[in-house]
């Protein structure tokens, strides 16, 4: 009989070490795009907006990548696309590290990086494969690999004046090639498509339930769909903008320095309390509470209240890496987490954050500032909460309708 670590198989949580280290090393990318821009431009002679479109080309394949990668996880295995993600992440980095020139950077880093989110829907499959008791708390812990990957490199990098986006680069390519691709060839078990575990009970539809067909898991769809595109355009708010709202509104350097770390902090610790919540509570409440707590933040966003940079850090970090997870997983329950829906939702969420990104730019260019974009995210998150919230309210209708049917019949 296998072993079991808190009920769950010994293998289960060795995979989800392997994904985590992969995730870890995964978030050096992400601090280079954000911390080397001024330097990448002035060594290669590029501008800022040439960044900018490798930036938005490498989103827009990797979005366009993850119905691919869910497709070709359920047709050959979650571990084998995830390899070949690595691999084309290796190699991306690779040319990047070494080539030195600015079409290189763009093939390198826009195209051949992009094309490794081919494996962002695998690493959902397999926590769902895993995982029955925990599968919440292992998607935040999974989650929390980038934020703690950046909150390390970024001291390393800013203390040690002397590396360069060159030397990032290399060290991305080299811990690839010697650590991410040994952790999913060795850590994570069988290239098979993983086995749909059951749900626990808590999570199983009624017995008087309807069917799981098209007629019931078009409506949740939707509104996950809704949700995760919802949450994509939060973060490109955020990512790409949150800096210059706070200094548009002549937030002092140190305030914005402290609530950038609040909103680090606030994002692992999330992710884990998040998660615990979402394997003891149906995740439609939880859900609705998280876009609860984003209303609430971007509201004191758009205000530019004396303590608005702080709070908002503290609400939309406390949500910040729980809300795809929770989507997937609840999505999973209707249509057993396959590859290919995994794959559409992720595209939304990432047409999401694409949008909001570039929607930051426009809305500063015709309004000046940035409360127009503010405004949106509030939209959004309300229509996003609104819907979570009728999911949940329906379900209990529905349990109460049979219930009281199974009573007068009894």
């Amino acid at each position: 009989m296998e072993k079991t670590w808190f009920k769950e198989s010994k293998r289960a949580w060795i995979g989800l070490g392997s994904l985590w280290i992969v995730g870890f090393i995964g978030a050096l990318m992400r601090f280079i795009m954000a911390f080397f821009q001024v330097q990448i431009s002035e060594d290669l002679g590029i501008s800022r907006g040439f960044i900018s479109m490798a930036w938005s080309t490498n989103l827009l394949i990797a979005a366009l990548c993850a119905p691919l990668g869910g497709w070709l996880a359920d047709r050959y295995g979650a571990k084998n696309v995830l390899l070949f993600s690595a691999a084309m992440g290796t190699i991306g980095t690779g040319i990047v590290a070494f080539g030195h020139h600015d079409l290189l950077f763009f093939i390198g880093y826009g195209v051949i990086c992009g094309i490794a989110g081919i494996g962002t829907t695998a690493n959902y499959l397999l926590i769902l494969g895993w995982f029955r008791h925990h599968r919440a708390k292992a998607t935040g812990l999974l989650a929390s690999a980038s934020s703690l990957g950046l909150a390390i490199s970024t001291p390393v990098f800013v203390s040690a004046s002397w590396l360069t986006w060159k030397d990032a680069f290399l060290a991305s390519f080299a811990l690839s090639l010697i650590v991410t691709l040994p952790a999913i060839g060795f850590g994570i078990k069988g290239t098979k498509p993983p086995r749909q575990a059951a749900a626990p009970a808590s999570e199983r539809p009624a017995a008087h339930a309807a069917p799981r067909g098209i007629a019931l898991q078009l409506p949740v769809l939707i509104v996950i769909a809704g949700a995760l595109f919802t949450c994509g355009f939060n973060m490109g708010t955020v990512e790409m903008n949150l800096v210059a709202i706070h200094q548009l509104a002549n937030v002092p350097p140190r305030i914005i320095a402290l609530s950038m770390s609040v909103l680090g902090i606030m994002e692992i610790t999330g992710s884990l309390v998040v998660g615990y919540l979402m394997d003891k509570i149906d995740k439609r409440i939880i859900l609705t509470a998280l876009y609860g707590i984003r209303i609430a933040g971007f509201s004191l966003l758009y205000g530019h209240l004396g303590w608005s940079p702080e709070l908002f850090a503290f609400a939309f970090g406390i949500t910040y890496l729980s809300a795809v997870p929770g989507g997937v997983l609840l999505a999973s329950e209707y249509s057993q987490g396959k590859g290919k829906q995994t794959g559409w939702l992720l595209l939304f969420h990432q047409g999401g954050g694409i949008l909001g990104s570039l929607a930051g730019g426009l809305s500063f260019d015709y309004f000046r500032d940035y409360q127009v974009l503010i405004g949106a995210d509030v939209l959004l998150c309300v229509l996003a909460a609104i819907g979570y919230l009728l999911l949940y309210t329906t379900r209990n209708q529905k349990r109460k309708a049979s219930y009281t049917f199974e009573s007068n019949a009894g």
